[in-house]
């Protein structure tokens, strides 16, 4: 099982900085930056979405910046296979749009205009509802093998 972060950093208009990605997973949908834990040498969701942020837009943060809000796994997600993926917030405001990084370009989008973006089928029915929303942090349990129908097994919150 692949082990990953997805970083929720928003502006001081509450808009989320979201990534038109270039590769896979996911290409060329809006989601949030993040990127894979590297198990070799041990690293902490908080410390990946630390190197994460300073690599993919340039933020420089400490991992004390970073607060857990869910828990995704996903079982055979299309290119990605098996992942779990620690969905971490930054609490500090950002408002400087980072530059075009490798992975993509990033943009600053509102949450009532989430809709009307391209986002990955995952984060549009079982992920922001619960950031926008959920003040507690929570565990879903996806089984993406019929992608793109997905079933719910698990939805914990704590």
């Amino acid at each position: 099982m692949k082990l990953a972060t997805l970083l929720y950093i928003r502006n001081s208009k509450g808009e989320y900085l979201l990534m038109e990605r270039r590769r896979d997973p996911n290409k060329g949908l809006m989601s949030p930056p993040g990127g894979k834990l590297d198990t070799e040498k041990a690293e902490s969701p908080t410390a990946c979405a630390v190197r994460e942020a300073y690599e993919e837009c340039r933020i420089r943060s400490c991992e004390k910046d970073w607060h857990l809000r869910g828990i995704i796994t996903e079982k055979n997600f299309p290119e990605a296979g098996n992942i779990m993926i620690f969905l971490m917030e930054y609490i500090k405001l950002i408002n400087d749009l980072p530059p075009e990084c490798d992975e993509g370009a990033f943009s600053f989008i509102h949450p009532y205009n989430l809709p009307e973006h391209n986002i990955p089928l995952t984060d549009k029915f079982f992920i922001w509802d619960k950031i926008l929303n959920e003040e507690k942090i929570f565990i879903d349990s996806l089984d993406c093998s019929g992608y793109p129908e997905i079933k719910n097994i698990l939805t914990e919150i704590f």
